[in-house]
């Protein structure tokens, strides 16, 4: 056993336990447990007993990269590994000390890319004109390919002010995208209203599904009605989601008490939760027609509300298919210290659909334009905001909610 160093034991039983529970979970036998581990350990014992530069192994890396592959092997976008470094790095970036550049990403597998899932309203990505479905294939001229996922992520975080350069693949072309780093300050709820053919229209364009979220709708929300707005349109559009139960909440803000809003089931096909939607504090308020607006940056946690508020029958969506991410992702923590984080159910619609890598698609389908994104961006702060009644996504819906209005 010489030559063999204090630790190594320690790292084979952190890989063994996370290859023993994932294929006990999977049903598999003892036999069969046995002869999926065996080839982890004895690669582990070969470095360690016979690699020509023992000397320069670091085991964190090995076993970071060994989990990592793991994960990646089950060719499922949305489970990843976080090394313990990265509990680290989320320290220092709530201490403000680094920017980002304002994008929701997962991993594609098929393509070894990080893949956009939408870029954040006014941020650096948004202002450079990134797209959902984007695939970062390079940063920095280093390939995404011949690194792991997390580690890709943290390179594309930085010190704001600092200069970063993505390869972007976009369908067939390759493009160079050169952005600075800022610190991310989203403000996810923006309202505003507009007059158009002397009907009032009130606009609540929504960028993430965090924890002030319920309380900021139900703020625009009075204030829009207060105006006495003839309709109202909810912008969805490139808002990557967030948290469910906040999707709950703001769906119960649209929808009469006992509508079904989201259903979760389980890898064996089982229904384990059901949300019912609570009802609004809106009696005393009209019911006015409603449109909510998406594109395929919306994702998550925007279809669970899109998808409530269409197939109850309170909106209309129009826009373009949204994203398609309907799984349910749970984190695992490992004596390592690091975390896996694994798909552990789906998402089914009020209907029963499972719009996973399918999306939702809207009652009027209009294609979006290139829009002057940098001049936009100085609202980005801001909680009221002015309603683009040029924006055709925009028009489309006032157009149709017109007709509703005038029955």
């Amino acid at each position: 056993m010489k030559g063999i160093s204090k630790s190594f034991f320690s790292y084979v039983f952190i890989a063994l336990v996370v290859v023993v529970s994932s294929i006990i979970l999977s049903g598999a036998s003892d036999i069969q447990v046995l002869n999926y581990i065996s080839p982890l350990y004895e690669t582990l014992y070969r470095i360690n007993y016979d690699y020509y530069g023992i000397k320069e192994v670091d085991y964190n890396k090995i076993i970071d990269s060994a989990i990592d592959g793991m994960v990646k092997g089950l060719g499922d976008d949305f489970s990843y590994y976080y090394p313990p470094s990265q509990m680290q790095e989320q320290q220092i970036e709530m201490e403000g000390q680094y920017g980002g550049l304002g994008i929701e990403v997962t991993y594609d597998s098929e393509n070894r890319a990080v893949k956009v899932v939408s870029p954040m309203y006014g941020t650096p990505a948004w202002q450079a004109g990134m797209e959902a479905g984007d695939l970062i294939i390079g940063i920095d001229d280093q390939a995404v390919s011949e690194m792991e996922y997390m580690e890709a992520v943290n390179k594309m975080r930085g010190k704001p002010g600092s200069e970063i350069k993505l390869t972007v693949k976009r369908g067939n072309d390759i493009l160079e995208i050169k952005l600075i780093r800022e610190v991310i300050q989203i403000v996810p709820v923006k309202s505003g209203t507009t007059t158009y053919n002397g009907k009032k229209v009130g606009y609540i364009l929504l960028t993430k599904f965090n924890e002030p979220v319920p309380g900021e709708i139900e703020k625009a929300l009075r204030k829009l009605y207060d105006e006495k707005i003839d309709m109202l349109i909810l912008d969805l559009r490139n808002n990557p989601g967030g948290l469910l139960d906040v999707a709950i909440k703001v769906s119960n803000y649209f929808l009469d008490g006992g509508k079904i809003i989201v259903s979760v089931k389980d890898r064996n096909g089982n229904i384990t939760d059901k949300y019912v939607s609570q009802g609004n504090n809106y009696s005393n308020y009209p019911k006015v027609p409603m449109a909510v607006l998406v594109n395929n940056g919306s994702a998550s946690a925007s279809e669970i509300v899109a998808a409530a508020l269409k197939e109850n029958g309170r909106a209309i969506l129009v826009g373009q298919n949204t994203f398609g991410k309907g799984s349910v992702q749970r984190g695992f923590p490992l004596s390592n210290g690091g975390t896996v984080f694994l798909t552990i159910a789906h998402y089914l619609t009020p209907s029963g659909k499972d719009i996973h890598k399918v999306g939702i698609k809207p009652n009027i389908v209009v294609e979006e334009t290139a829009t002057t994104r940098k001049d936009e961006a100085k609202s980005y702060t801001l909680t009221e905001i002015g309603v683009d009644v040029q924006d055709p996504v925009i028009k489309a819906a006032i157009n149709e909610l017109l007709k509703k209005v005038s029955k």
